[in-house]
């Protein structure tokens, strides 16, 4: 049964402006990026997210910033618990697009329970990293982006919040709108916690938060004299989105990788799986061809032509006899799963450790950049995908089926600094 609540939680004075306090969550922060949010504003929510190091512990410098902005009054705590519905407006490819979510705090349950479904393997790093983060300021500073089946009295509960005048209605930086309401009537809330229970949540961002808080809470417990299961650390700050929500964007990422296998053996080896066809040097192009090939379409640039290759299944069963035979149909049906070993591992020869190294293979959701990668020499293949639709990603993980890793981009991200939840009484 998914226990979602209101919460107190922590925000920016009024005073002060949102636009600079917002940045994006800790993983898509380039190092240049992060610089230039830490000169944006003394008070932008980058130096808690993703402090600098400077040769110190930046784990303890957010800390010290943390307590800093409470006591002068930077952040201060809501008086009431309240749910938090945000619409963020924002384009993409010339279209406009309007997401609506609610920020609560969540019961977190162990996967195995099925309250909460994961749909993407992860890496270990970034745990470890946010497990620190999290035991130096006790605060969870970014959201699980978390995505339930549409329900007409979830949507009617939300729209009777329409009405209330927002607390924060900006315009960032990039161009995207944030609004955000407070819904802390003790009537609307309980109704609301209500229509939420025993749903089944999927995660579409944020798995490492979300096991980082399951691993911070288990550490809470065992050092405990008493534990009742309502401490603060039984929760993590989400942010709902429904399934059917215009606005809920799924983006590819594609693989760059810097391997050299000559391109003459790869695509010998790729011609005995697929149909390989040029379209072109615009890698607008190639998406297109993508989109209109569908499921088990794959894009191929390589140094040795100014031309993308269009990858179209041939051979489905010599493909999947590449794929883990321990794992479902639908999974080796995956183009995700097809790109990492048949295109990857087999036809580009990546070893399984090379797979993990950042160095070696890396990703992006955009297309023109990791074909610009290969045509200035950094790589040496990039491989273009279509998106994974919704209904798909939900129906992988209510199968106890994980996708590989960045397999899915939720464009855009859910900003950090709009709302903090406290893990303290």
């Amino acid at each position: 049964m998914a226990d979602v609540q209101p919460f107190r939680a922590l925000r920016y004075a009024p005073d002060l402006d949102p636009a600079a306090a917002i940045c994006p969550p800790y993983d898509t922060i380039s190092p240049e990026q992060q610089r230039a949010l830490h000169e944006r504003a003394p008070y932008n929510a980058v130096h808690i997210e993703l402090a600098e190091d400077n040769g110190g512990d930046r784990y303890a410098r957010a800390a010290t910033t943390l307590n800093g902005w409470r006591t002068g009054g930077t952040l201060r705590r809501e008086e009431r618990p309240a749910f938090y519905l945000y619409r963020q407006r924002f384009t993409h490819n010339g279209r406009t697009y309007t997401r609506s979510l609610l920020f609560a705090r969540l019961r977190l349950e162990p996967w195995e329970a099925g309250v909460v479904l994961p749909h993407e393997q992860t890496f270990g790093a970034p745990k470890e990293d946010r497990l620190k983060l999290l035991r130096a300021t006790h605060l969870n500073a970014s959201p699980v982006f978390l995505i339930y089946r549409d329900d007409a009295r979830v949507t009617r509960s939300l729209e009777a919040a329409q009405d209330i005048p927002p607390i924060a209605d900006f315009t960032a930086d990039d161009g995207q709108h944030h609004a955000l309401v407070r819904i802390d009537d003790p009537a609307a809330t309980a109704a609301l916690s209500d229509v939420f229970s025993g749903r089944t949540l999927y995660v579409a961002d944020g798995h490492h938060r979300y096991e980082t808080a399951l691993g911070y809470r288990d550490e809470c417990r065992a050092g405990a004299g008493r534990w009742t299961g309502d401490e603060p650390e039984n929760f993590a700050l989400v942010a709902l989105a429904a399934a059917g929500d215009p606005g809920l964007l799924v983006l590819p990422i594609h693989r760059v990788t810097a391997v050299a296998t000559p391109a003459a053996e790869a695509l010998a080896r790729l011609r005995k799986l697929f149909r390989v066809q040029d379209i072109g040097p615009d890698p607008s192009q190639i998406v297109a061809a993508l989109a209109a090939a569908g499921e088990g379409a794959f894009g191929l640039a390589t140094t040795t032509s100014p031309n993308v290759h269009l990858l179209t299944l041939a051979d489905a069963a010599a493909v999947d006899a590449i794929l883990p035979p321990d794992r479902s149909p639908e999974w080796r049906r995956l183009d995700y799963a097809i790109a990492n070993y048949a295109i990857l591992r087999h036809a580009l020869g990546l070893t399984e450790a090379q797979m993990s190294d950042h160095e070696v293979l890396w990703f992006t959701a955009d297309a023109g950049e990791a074909v610009q990668s290969v045509r200035s020499g950094a790589a040496g293949y990039a491989v273009l995908l279509n998106p994974v639709p919704v209904e798909r990603i939900l129906a992988m993980a209510g199968a106890g089926e994980r996708m590989p890793q960045k397999s899915t981009f939720f464009y855009p991200k859910v900003p950090t600094g709009l709302v903090f939840n406290l893990l303290e009484d």
